[in-house]
């Protein structure tokens, strides 16, 4: 593909203004200062020496190093036309982003930055500078303490929400952080760069139709440089002017000459005062060029993808070059001034190395005192609890309601509390209260907090992720659990990972609720139990109330909390009826209870199954098997209450943990894992782990009810048990 393929045509010939909605933004110096003008060059020229130095010193970075060299001026000419308090997310190659985001924001902290001059370079600018490149090689005094690296770049209070490394895994993001900017009334807006390989991934479409649908602040700006590692636009997209997606979702859409900073910030200011102006999102397209592979530091052409003549013409249009005459033939320069701004660059670019590497004899190293603590690694997965204001135990009689009723009114009490609480999900604000009716209190109170969204549940888990950043605190609802392996991107990828991965200290207070459907005839892709698989990810808190009360106690909890918290809702317990306490009290995350004390076996479970168990229990003691029931409530392996279950397996020697889903989809054998680690002395038989079987769950009642977590079972796994060595 030459760059005569990426000239502003459309697919077969046709001219992309035959297409609604599309314009060009040719490049533009209204409204450019000195001042500005010389921080635009002075952070394009940057970028260029820190990738330059990250490439000659490929050896320091563990892992791989995705250079932006070629396409610093999308980044230069978007982050000029945004303003301090927008955000913006990235892609894996988002140093040039990042960069000279937080290079701006930095100055703007400063009171302002006029490079050109003598004035010395703010601290805040050099301490910018710093955190991004020690980020990138992994070193303590990075933005995430070197966890994140080269792919994982986040500064919230700079303006950037995030970077993935899963490709268009931060554009759902980014509409969260519009969606908060909308709902604060705030006048910020969103920014999500990506490359031309994610223009054709569900995230982008789901994020562009859930941004369409709610009018939401957000501009998609995307770097088509014509290559997804070696494949080509027309592999990937079918034409060559992606900007043409715009049309497809009736929004405005904006092509500009990527290799221009001029001409990007001209497209992004159209952009950004349309979205602010509350009209809705707008696609960008910028015609750029990366110099080298996907990455290292070799060229394409080495790989034999691309032509040494077609790299050839796009250096000829380089930035580095072209920019500075420009300013300079504008007057907003001067060769003098450049030659400042260019001295300046190697100065502070110099001290940022020397503060994390030295020069040793066999060459540059990374600095010993520079390394984070090994044992910082296992910190900040989830954050440390609080005891709650009330605590819940043992619960006090009040009013008997429904489960569904509990979950009804206990959102609606959150959202009294918290203006910063809202619901989205499918269906949650129609039918009087959602397709379960569990939204019904904030419908008829709160319409304007409850969020009926497309069918796109990554898009809007994404959504939900990116304001929770922002500090909201959102309520998704997956329709069914199985749902969740359509968000699985956003629920596994992100949600449970941002945290950590971004050092630790970031809050994540994102819910989401889900109602089981074992035996209603629903079939295998609407009846899993999504506790094992949620667990697989150690960020996630997982509850599973069992009555009213506890619904309350623990939704409290968790919405007042900054970890995301997965709520299962068994729907066997939706018309069953009991006391609640007061809507503000609080059951703390990994609390269990004793529903029936014994001395012969301990029997774990939760949700409906307590129940079940209980009764059982009851039959068994008219045997002489006295067995003690727990209900764990918290079934996250991390947040389990141990020293519950410790105390009663010393006591009782025996073990079962009962969980209505099947075989494969059971977190029991976790359970027992550590069980049998801590308290293998103290056991006179196995672990148990009672099930259902290990099938897919068929539509048929009959063969339902063969299936699934039976009565009989159980009584005769626990019968077994009680008298095993007696």
């Amino acid at each position: 593909m030459s760059i005569e393929a990426a000239s502003l045509f459309a697919y077969q010939n046709l001219p992309w203004r035959s297409y609604p909605n599309l314009s060009a933004a040719t490049a533009s110096l209204d409204g450019l200062t000195p001042n500005a003008a010389a921080l635009m060059l002075y952070q394009l020229l940057l970028i260029r020496a820190f990738e330059q130095w990250l490439v000659d010193n490929e050896t320091l970075v563990h892992g791989p190093l995705h250079s932006s060299i070629g396409q610093e001026a999308v980044a230069v000419g978007a982050i000029a036309a945004l303003q301090r308090q927008d955000q913006i997310a990235s892609t894996h190659r988002a140093h040039h982003h990042v960069l000279a985001r937080v290079v701006a924001s930095a100055a703007h902290d400063a009171g302002g930055f006029a490079p050109a001059s003598s004035v010395p370079t703010p601290s805040l600018v050099c301490e910018a500078i710093l955190k991004t490149l020690a980020e990138i090689l992994g070193l303590r005094q990075g933005f995430a303490g070197g966890r994140g690296g080269s792919m994982h770049l986040g500064c919230i209070d700079a303006g950037v929400l995030g970077t993935s490394a899963i490709v268009g895994g931060g554009i759902p993001m980014a509409t969260g952080a519009a969606f908060a900017f909308a709902q604060r009334g705030s006048g910020g807006v969103a920014l999500a760069f990506f490359g031309d390989g994610a223009a054709s991934i569900g995230a982008l479409h789901e994020a562009m139709a859930m941004s369409r649908v709610m009018s939401l602040p957000m501009i998609f700006l995307v770097e088509n440089n014509l290559y997804s590692v070696a494949t080509t636009v027309a592999e990937t997209v079918g034409f060559p002017d992606i900007a043409i997606r715009a049309a497809g979702h009736d929004m405005p859409g904006i092509i500009v000459d990527g290799m221009d900073p001029l001409a990007v910030r001209a497209g992004v200011v159209q952009a950004r005062a349309h979205a602010a102006a509350g009209h809705g999102p707008v696609l960008i397209e910028a015609k750029t060029y990366r110099y080298l592979h996907q990455s290292g530091r070799l060229p394409g052409s080495d790989y034999r993808y691309r032509t040494k003549e077609e790299e050839s013409q796009w250096l000829g249009r380089d930035p580095i070059d072209h920019f500075p005459a420009t300013l300079i033939a504008a007057g907003l320069v001067d060769a003098a001034g450049l030659a400042t701004i260019r001295a300046r660059i190697e100065s502070d670019l110099a001290v940022a190395i020397e503060t994390v590497v030295e020069v040793g004899a066999e060459g540059p190293r990374i600095r010993e005192d520079a390394w984070p603590d090994p044992s910082d690694a296992v910190r900040g997965v989830r954050a440390m609890g609080s005891a709650p204001a009330q605590v819940l135990e043992p619960v006090a009689a009040g009013e008997s309601v429904t489960y569904q009723q509990a979950i009804s009114m206990v959102l609606e009490r959150a959202m009294q509390r918290d203006p910063e609480v809202f619901v989205i999900g499918e269906e949650v604000g129609h039918l009087r209260g959602g397709a379960y009716g569990t939204t019904r209190h904030v419908c008829r109170n709160f319409p304007e907090r409850v969020f009926s969204s497309p069918i796109s549940e990554n898009g809007f888990s994404g959504l939900a992720l990116g304001s929770a950043l922002m500090g909201m605190r959102p309520v998704v609802e997956l329709m069914f659990p199985d749902f969740a392996l359509e968000a699985a991107d956003q629920l596994f990828n992100h949600v449970p990972k941002v945290r950590h991965m971004f050092g630790g200290d970031v809050d994540v207070p994102l819910l989401v609720r889900t109602r089981t459907a074992q035996g209603r005839g629903f079939g295998p892709q609407h009846s899993c139990d999504p506790a094992a698989l949620f667990a697989l990810f150690p960020g996630w808190r997982i509850i599973a109330p069992s009555t009213p009360a506890d619904y309350i106690g623990l939704f409290n909890s968790a919405i007042t909390g900054t970890d995301p918290v997965l709520i299962i809702e068994h729907y066997r317990l939706w018309t069953m009826e009991g006391p609640i306490p007061d809507l503000d009290a609080q059951i703390p995350l990994g609390k269990g209870r004793i529903v029936r004390p014994g001395r012969d076996l301990t029997v774990l479970t939760w949700s409906h199954p307590v129940h079940r168990v209980n009764a059982i229990a009851q039959d068994l003691a008219l045997e002489g098997i006295e067995a003690e029931v727990i209900d764990l409530r918290t079934i996250d392996p991390l947040g389990i209450d141990w020293e519950l279950v410790s105390e009663s397996v010393r006591r009782t020697g025996a073990v079962a943990i009962v969980e209505d889903a099947t075989a494969s989809h059971a977190l029991g054998p976790r359970i027992s894992q550590v069980i049998h680690e801590r308290h293998f002395a103290d056991l006179r038989v196995p672990v148990q782990v009672i099930t259902g079987l290990d099938v897919p769950t068929p539509v048929s009642r009959v063969l339902e009810e063969y299936v699934l977590l039976s009565d009989t079972a159980i009584a005769g796994a626990l019968r077994n048990l009680g008298i095993c060595g007696d």
